[in-house]
């Protein structure tokens, strides 16, 4: 067996299961209730998908100081979960506001909770970056102190404004294997939501909140390029919510649409880049019939996924750092790339439970505490 075996992929997924119905076993985790249940099971799909992806590329990594896979299979896996995952965000919000068509949306509760769902996870994940970085500058400032600040302010905004290196460590970007990408995406479509909202609410956004929206979109386009495969992403979310809200897509739920996810799933896997419309236009039909109710043979329906899912942001933010500790810290570079693709298959199989058990203290911990705390004081 190696990296680029497929059964490297099952294997891996099925200990994480295994490790979640565990945890599920020992703390009797009540499920957040969903009315859109398949999305739930997927979204725990989808962070162990990235973890995977990553696992198969840090093993060229290791031997070729490449950051890229040979394989279809692998090279895709992460780009689409994250694909999947902009859907995720558009389907949920926009289901949102068509269900507030009449009664009005509450922005400042919106805000609030964006906040406190995605800033204390991600700045503990910062620490790490920073705290891993100085380790391997035997904790001397390589750069000077305003510049290393200004790095610090970048990373603190979520890398929104640019990415950058910390304290010139050429490692900066493989310590998290590179997820930060696609948050700034994220906060692009929560701040792009008032606008949105104009042509679906009644009530429409103070403009307050319509101002901000104008002033985030146009400075983030200023700052970056206009990159329209991830813009299809968020649409074909937006496509799922409006279908779903008025029952276009209905008796999903048989056999026929499951094997019609597979075919899907097996026709992206042939397709070398992830960004073609071919691609895009398969994952928005996958996701349709997901959202509408499609449970994949009753797969997405598992309590295992669903536990999955609730802690997938820890998961995207911290599986990276975990390979990067075990690889770099714990064996050395040079000494992992002595490692036969046997033994580095066993070694990540064993890295696995670790980052399902971190990711649940993460989310246990850290995320749900506050997002409590936004539920009950805002």
């Amino acid at each position: 067996m190696n990296n680029l075996n497929p059964l490297f992929a099952l294997i891996i997924f099925l200990i994480a299961c295994f490790t979640t119905y565990l945890i599920n076993l020992k703390y009797k985790i009540s499920h957040t209730s969903s009315r859109f249940e398949s999305v739930d099971g997927l979204r725990g799909f989808l962070a162990i998908s990235v973890f995977i992806s990553h696992s198969s590329t840090w093993y060229r990594y290791i031997q070729k100081e490449q950051w890229s896979n040979d394989y279809n299979l692998y090279s895709q896996l992460a780009s689409i979960s994250v694909a999947f995952f902009f859907m995720i965000s558009s389907f949920l919000f926009v289901s949102k506001l068509l269900d507030s068509r009449e009664k009005g949306f509450n922005w400042k509760k919106f805000f609030i909770s964006r906040f406190f769902r995605l800033v204390p996870m991600y700045y503990l994940s910062v620490f790490l970056i920073i705290f891993f970085v100085m380790i391997i500058s035997d904790w001397k400032l390589k750069v000077g102190l305003f510049e290393f600040l200004h790095e610090m302010f970048l990373w603190g905004t979520f890398t929104i404004i640019h990415g950058s290196s910390i304290n010139g460590c050429d490692f900066t970007y493989v310590i998290n294997a590179g997820v930060v990408w696609s948050l700034p995406f994220e906060w692009l479509f929560y701040f792009s939501l008032p606008l949105i909202s104009l042509l679906i609410l009644k009530n429409k956004p103070p403009i307050f909140y319509l101002l901000i929206s104008i002033f985030f979109i146009g400075s983030y386009f200023y700052l970056h390029t206009f990159q329209v495969q991830h813009i299809l992403s968020f649409a074909g979310g937006a496509l799922a919510a409006i279908l779903t809200k008025y029952k276009f897509a209905k008796s999903v739920e048989k056999p026929f649409f499951s094997a019609v996810i597979l075919v899907c799933l097996l026709l992206i896997g042939q397709l070398e880049e992830s960004a073609k419309m071919q691609c895009k236009l398969l994952i928005t039909i996958i996701f349709i019939l997901v959202s509408s109710g499609n449970t994949l043979f009753g797969i997405l329906k598992s309590p295992i996924l669903k536990l999955l899912g609730e802690i997938s942001y820890s998961t995207y933010l911290l599986h990276g750092i975990v390979l990067f500790a075990v690889f770099y810290f714990g064996f050395g570079l040079e000494n992992a790339k002595k490692l036969t693709p046997l033994q580095y298959c066993l070694t990540v199989f064993l890295i696995t439970p670790i980052v399902v058990i971190l990711s649940f203290i993460g989310y246990r911990f850290i995320e749900k505490p506050f997002m409590e705390i936004s539920k009950k004081y805002f």
